[in-house]
């Protein structure tokens, strides 16, 4: 099947798992995991109405973004990816919004860097983020404790140049459903929780729920969830 019939494909799979848990399905925005992926197929997905893109490397997104606006179409790149101190500058000129961010230190790097952005002219507000929670508890997992997400949000709250759009997790990485469910359903009580502690009422966005889970993360309140394989297949080289 070509890219266009697999994100119709995907979003059909969306649909039904919103209409089981009584949501809409335009309440949930599919990410397309770009990782890897030529720019002949994210232009492919673009066509066939894909808008928003979750990179991994900082180097494909900027040329990937560059390539897109290049033909003339307009999409929302995020980072989904740890981003390397270094590379910082380079992600937050590119990406809309980073995904990732589990510590203060990664916070307070973003604060200084729009600090400076905003003194070049190249930004005027805070730089959106979402908090990433690692729900399962996986040592392999990045994300920051779910008790400890509280005491980081308020801390990102008062650097004063950090946006928190919500929390971005990755379910239990096991074929049991039932603790995969738990994880979502974690991360979205710790969302709510945020928003009433903290008064963040626009910290709304829930990015959880990949290829293999997505339907279970959709009918535990996902707003996000990130696709790759079932739309691109397996990446190159895997």
């Amino acid at each position: 099947m070509s890219i266009t019939q697999n994100i119709q494909t995907v979003r059909e799979r969306i649909a039904v798992a919103a209409h089981s848990a009584g949501r809409a399905p335009e309440a949930v925005t599919l990410m397309l995991a770009a990782k890897h992926q030529p720019l002949d197929n994210l232009l492919e997905a673009a066509h066939a109405g894909a808008t928003t893109f979750g990179h991994n490397l900082v180097q494909q997104l900027q040329s990937s973004t560059r390539g897109l606006l290049e033909a003339g179409l307009t999409t929302t790149n995020t980072v989904i990816g740890p981003v390397q101190s270094n590379k910082l500058r380079a992600a937050m000129d590119s990406a809309d919004r980073i995904d990732t961010v589990d510590s203060v230190k990664t916070a307070t790097r973003i604060a200084r860097r729009q600090e400076a952005r905003i003194a070049d002219g190249l930004a005027t507000g805070p730089y959106p983020v979402l908090i990433q929670v690692n729900s399962s508890g996986a040592d392999t997992q990045n994300g920051c404790a779910p008790g400890g997400l509280l005491e980081l949000a308020g801390q990102i709250m008062d650097l004063g140049l950090v946006r928190i759009d919500g929390l971005m997790t990755i379910g239990a990485n096991t074929s049991d459903e039932s603790q995969i469910r738990k994880s979502f359903a974690l991360t979205r009580a710790l969302g709510q929780e945020m928003r009433e502690y903290l008064d963040l009422p626009g910290a709304t966005e829930l990015s959880m729920g990949m290829t293999g889970d997505l339907a279970i993360a959709v009918e535990e309140g996902s707003t996000i969830v990130r696709v790759g394989t079932a739309v691109f297949g397996a990446r190159p080289g895997r």
